[in-house]
C-alpha cells in the first residue's frame, strides 16, 4: 500500500492546503498527517468531508523520506499533485514562496522579483 495525505483548497482564498495531525489545515506539505492501511485512509476521508473551511478534499499518494538531523519530506507521486504543493515549473522568481528549503534552489531569486506582491 502506497503512503496517501489528504489535500483540499481553503474555501476563503483557494490555498492548497494539507489535513495535519492535528485534525487542522496546513499550507505545509511536509505538515500533512500521513496514512498508509485502508482504515486511516476511510477516517482522514471522514474527518475532511466534515470540514467546513476547505472544498474538495481527496487524497494523493506521496513518497515519503526522511533525512537524518532534517527530518521528514513528503513528495507528491503525481506530477499535478506537485505543482499545487510547489508551485508551477518555472523560474523560481515565479514559484510559491512556501517551497520547503529542500526543493528550493541554490540562488532564490523569488525574494527579489516577489518582493510585496
Amino acid at each position: 500500500m502506497t503512503a496517501q495525505i489528504m489535500t483540499a483548497n481553503k474555501l476563503s482564498d483557494g490555498i492548497v492546503v494539507f489535513l495535519a495531525y492535528d485534525g487542522t489545515w496546513t499550507r505545509y506539505i511536509d505538515d500533512a498527517r500521513v496514512a498508509e492501511r485502508e482504515e486511516d485512509f476511510a477516517d482522514m476521508e471522514a474527518e475532511a468531508a466534515q470540514s467546513i473551511e476547505v472544498v474538495d478534499p481527496y487524497l494523493i499518494d506521496v513518497e515519503v523520506s526522511a533525512t537524518e538531523g532534517i527530518g521528514r519530506f513528503i513528495r507528491p507521486t503525481k506530477y499535478r499533485e506537485r505543482i499545487r504543493a510547489f508551485g508551477p515549473s518555472t523560474h523560481p522568481a515565479f514559484a510559491k514562496k512556501l517551497v520547503p528549503d529542500h526543493f528550493r534552489s541554490r540562488t532564490d531569486a523569488s525574494s527579489i522579483f516577489m518582493n510585496g506582491i
